[in-house]
């Protein structure tokens, strides 16, 4: 069962030394970043607890301050399958900070944790009272959704190529990739 308490840390300098190494948070340095770690809540989760559950309406990302969670994906089959493993310092749930939908997975602490939790009216009222800091995080969400995104292509590929024979699919020559790049410039 989660704990949730108010933020114990969010003046320290080593607090703040922490926010800025999150992919998500980088780039927020003094009032931008203190906006931030003003609207962050602490959550206190021990191993096993779930921190949500795939299909249920989704509004807040977090931010691994200690300890590590599990992300699970159900199958066809309804069994849950493990996607990966997070520790200190990576977060998740950033998906429900720019489409509010169902959680496409997951997530469980595997040991005690404690995470920093962001909601999309946080994000709201974040646009509202600092827009540098609004328009920073946004951009880092992209980004990470982005390295999320090529690192499962690049995994589908290889599932891909060792389930199926060649793909039929048309070759892109790297000639013709160019001449695409260089009439988008």
């Amino acid at each position: 069962m989660k704990a949730l308490a108010a933020m114990n840390e969010p003046n320290t300098k080593s607090f703040h030394a922490f926010l800025r190494k999150v992919p998500v948070l980088s780039g927020l340095v003094g009032p931008s970043l203190a906006s931030v770690a003003g609207m962050l809540r602490q959550e206190k989760y021990q191993r096993g607890d779930i921190v949500f559950t795939e299909g249920e309406l989704g509004r807040t990302m977090y931010v691994l301050f200690q300890g590590e969670v599990n992300v699970l994906r159900n199958n066809e089959a309804g069994e849950p399958v493990p996607i990966v493993r997070l520790g200190p310092g990576e977060c998740f749930g950033e998906m429900a900070l720019v489409e509010l939908g169902p959680r496409s997975a997951s997530v469980v602490a595997t040991a005690p944790t404690t995470l920093y939790s962001l909601n999309n009216l946080d994000l709201y009222r974040l646009f509202h009272e600092n827009n540098y800091a609004f328009v920073i995080v946004l951009q880092n969400i992209c980004r990470l959704l982005s390295r999320r995104l090529r690192k499962a292509d690049g995994r589908l590929a290889e599932f891909l190529s060792k389930k199926a024979a060649p793909s039929r699919a048309p070759r892109v020559k790297a000639k013709a990739a160019t001449k695409v790049r260089r009439r988008a410039s």
